[in-house]
């Protein structure tokens, strides 16, 4: 018998979860080095304000109507903006006993977001990003 290759059954649901933490891995092994990701769009904020943006969107069923868990919703977050989160569920306790706003980061998007419509409505415009 050849034990060089083995062949291995495995459930559809092991499957997602194995091809995401590989492919977690891998994200976090090509940014390791601190260098910036080689794609169009990255995750360049906080950790913390990752996960938080995460667990808001799954919590409005923004993913699969809310059939998705949030460690698959992460894992796939994850990968998509070159950003490795190791354990999400570390970091959302740490966001739950923050002692202000436990949603700065949301509390920040709506902010800046309501000030950039508001300098809209009275004809101010930003330039483009480049």
């Amino acid at each position: 018998m050849n034990t060089r290759y083995m062949t291995i059954n495995i459930t559809e649901s092991q499957f997602v979860k194995l091809k995401s933490l590989i492919n977690n891995l891998h994200s976090f092994f090509l940014t390791i080095d601190g260098n910036k990701p080689e794609t169009k769009l990255y995750w360049s904020g906080s950790k913390s304000d990752f996960v938080e943006l995460a667990y808001g969107l799954l919590e409005t069923n923004s993913f699969n109507n809310g059939d998705i868990e949030i460690q698959e919703a992460i894992g796939y977050l994850c990968q998509m903006l070159s950003f490795p989160v190791a354990n999400c569920y570390d970091v959302f306790r740490a966001i739950r006993r923050r002692t202000d706003s436990r949603t700065l980061f949301l509390d920040e998007i709506k902010t800046k977001l309501n000030k950039r419509m508001d300098d809209m409505d009275n004809g101010i415009f930003k330039k483009k990003r480049k």
